[in-house]
């Protein structure tokens, strides 16, 4: 079964589940449990993967930031420029 077999047949299984409901008290618990899933299923699913690809990410712009200092210095070499100094670093005001 692929993957659009089997989502087709999880929506149908829910969609019986939520036929059944007769009240509101029970359409709540079964709100409560969803929302308990979703929340298990981001934790363990979703962030770790969120975690890794921004981290592969964030490396990636460092090699291409690193990069494109090295090119903006030897263009400045060659035109015989020196970089300019870096500020100082500002304190941040105390409170």
């Amino acid at each position: 079964m692929d993957k659009f077999e089997e989502f087709g047949k999880r929506i149908d299984e829910e969609f019986a589940r939520l036929k059944s409901i007769k009240n509101f008290e029970d359409f709540g618990k079964r709100v409560d449990e969803e929302l308990d899933r979703v929340k298990s299923f981001v934790k363990e699913e979703v962030a770790p993967e969120t975690e890794k690809r921004t981290a592969q990410f964030l490396r990636e712009v460092s090699e291409k930031l690193t990069e494109a200092a090295a090119w903006i210095e030897a263009r400045n070499a060659q035109n015989g420029q020196r970089p300019p100094a870096a500020p100082p670093p500002r304190n941040p005001p105390t409170a």
